[in-house]
């Protein structure tokens, strides 16, 4: 059994090892871009053998929608931590447009240019890494609904809508705009949207 570098026992290894691949993985596809990555530039950068990354990921589109997967779960982590406190419709909306449009900024085109280089199969695995994104809207607007804050509507709609509209701006932010001047564009007609104000 090889030396446990990552923890004290297996799992914390593998979860390490894991983790080290895929962020070697984030590092290569920035640096060269994907129909130059390779999973042995991916083992090299991540410190392990080219079997060992096969052991967690069979190719380049599994370690793609693990790494989207491993960002979700994060993002996710991120926002439950910054909303769960909160109890203001408004301000929970707010709050998560934000956080969703400071993500997008940060990402540098990984979904835009990579999507289209996948098979339908596996473009669609890829985008249900956002379902859980769309869940959370989904419950913030269900409730600013419920208790009256927000304007009677069909929940999954104004969600699907409200995605759309964020998703919209992530063109500008990836091409560099500022995410302040995102914010002050997409806060107020997400508002509106709602049937609310700031």
């Amino acid at each position: 059994m090889p030396k446990l570098t990552g923890g004290s026992t297996v799992a914390a290894h593998k979860a390490a090892v894991r983790d080290a691949i895929l962020d070697a993985f984030a590092a290569e596809f920035h640096a060269t871009g994907w129909p130059d990555l390779t999973l042995q530039t991916i083992a090299k950068q991540a410190g392990v053998s080219r079997t060992a990354v096969y052991n967690y990921f069979p190719d380049k589109t599994a370690l793609l929608l693990g790494w989207s997967e491993r960002e979700m779960t994060r993002f996710l982590t991120l926002a439950h931590r910054e909303l769960d406190d909160r109890t203001d419709p408004v301000d929970r909306v707010q709050v998560l447009v934000k956080l969703v449009l400071i993500e997008f900024s940060l990402q540098q085109g990984v979904v835009t240019s990579i999507a289209t280089l996948l098979s339908p199969q596996d473009r669609q695995q890829f985008f249900a890494h956002v379902e859980p994104l769309g869940e959370l809207v989904e419950e913030l607007v269900r409730s600013g609904i419920e208790v009256g804050v927000f304007a009677a509507a069909d929940p999954g709609d104004t969600t699907r809508m409200l995605m759309a509209c964020l998703e919209a701006q992530r063109p500008s932010l990836l091409a560099g705009e500022r995410v302040d001047a995102a914010v002050a564009r997409t806060l107020p007609f997400v508002l509106r949207a709602l049937g609310t104000h700031p």
